[in-house]
């Protein structure tokens, strides 16, 4: 197991930091899915959210899980988080180039750093700081190549630094709750909850709220493959450090620029492409420099019990 509770420390395992890869790289493809399928920013995250939600309460009936009140107040932050970045997201990547938009989500790490320390105890070395700023210059790289990508535009970049902070907010929520919830739970009560937060923003947003059975294939496919990452991650939460979670973010443009250039046609500069090898070799330094001992392991507080081990 990657938690060994009795001795209170954290060891990233790499059961843990294969469901980490897995999620981001299927984040990157969901980056793709979006810009393609036809509906609008605020309707697709309806959509994909409320499919999200049937499906994670079919799983919980499934694993013969239960979800009570305290389990839905327990994963509100998350899904609050959660449904203001998807809804900003979506929305940005119906305004800017599927790059821009990645590029940017891809910077929640130089957040996370600022704060994993004061709320989990999580040791920051000079190599993961250094390696945090090389990265954001390889992805600022990236993002202010002139010709990459499709189209660009202020205010869809705006969204997407808009996102980036309440991605930031999640994983904290989410790493916090694991603690007392199981990933089944946890991700029924999350969805739920981001559901209700995103219903009145579609609501106001106007336009249709679906599409053709077409369009609902697609959003079935968003909802189950891109939206199985936050399974894949919301258990690697308890099998590796929030530092080593948010940095493998970076991994995400990488797979979304590939998927827009060969589905899309979004074109990728040379320029481009050294900022994603200069984010990537940095990435590689900290993920090596964070395999030399374990973290310690965020305290338990009073009346809160260690999430299930079998998870």
């Amino acid at each position: 197991m990657a938690q060994r509770r009795a001795e209170g420390i954290t060891v990233s395992s790499p059961a843990g930091l294969s469901a980490a890869v897995g999620a981001v790289t299927v984040w990157g493809l969901g980056n793709v899915l979006a810009k393609y399928i036809d509906l609008s920013g605020p309707a697709l995250a309806f959509d994909r959210l409320w499919f999200g939600a049937f499906y994670s309460f079919v799983l919980v009936a499934v694993f013969r899980r239960s979800l009570s009140l305290s389990g839905l107040r327990r994963a509100a932050p998350g899904g609050v988080a959660f449904g203001v970045n998807i809804a900003l997201f979506f929305t940005a990547v119906k305004l800017t180039s599927v790059t821009d938009a990645t590029i940017i989500a891809a910077l929640q790490p130089a957040i996370l750093l600022l704060v994993v320390g004061r709320l989990f105890g999580e040791k920051v070395t000079l190599v993961t700081v250094l390696g945090g700023v090389v990265a954001f210059g390889g992805t600022a790289l990236v993002v202010l190549a002139p010709g990459g990508g499709g189209r660009h535009t202020v205010w869809g970049d705006v969204l997407a630094a808009g996102a980036v902070v309440a991605w930031a907010w999640y994983f904290v929520a989410s790493k916090r709750a694991r603690r007392t919830m199981g990933t089944v739970e946890y991700q029924a009560a999350m969805t739920l909850v981001a559901a209700v937060v995103l219903t009145p923003v579609a609501l106001v947003h106007g336009g249709r709220l679906a599409g053709g059975w077409g369009t609902w294939g697609w959003v079935v496919l968003l909802a189950t493959v891109p939206g199985g990452g936050h399974f894949l991650m919301n258990w690697a939460h308890e099998h590796i450090s929030l530092a080593v979670a948010s940095l493998l973010n970076l991994a995400t443009p990488v797979v979304a620029m590939a998927g827009a250039a060969l589905l899309l046609g979004e074109r990728v500069t040379a320029l481009q492409m050294v900022g994603t090898a200069v984010t990537l070799v940095a990435l590689a330094a900290v993920i090596l420099d964070q395999r030399g001992g374990p973290l310690p392991a965020e305290p338990v507080s009073a009346g809160m019990a260690p999430a299930p081990l079998e998870d």
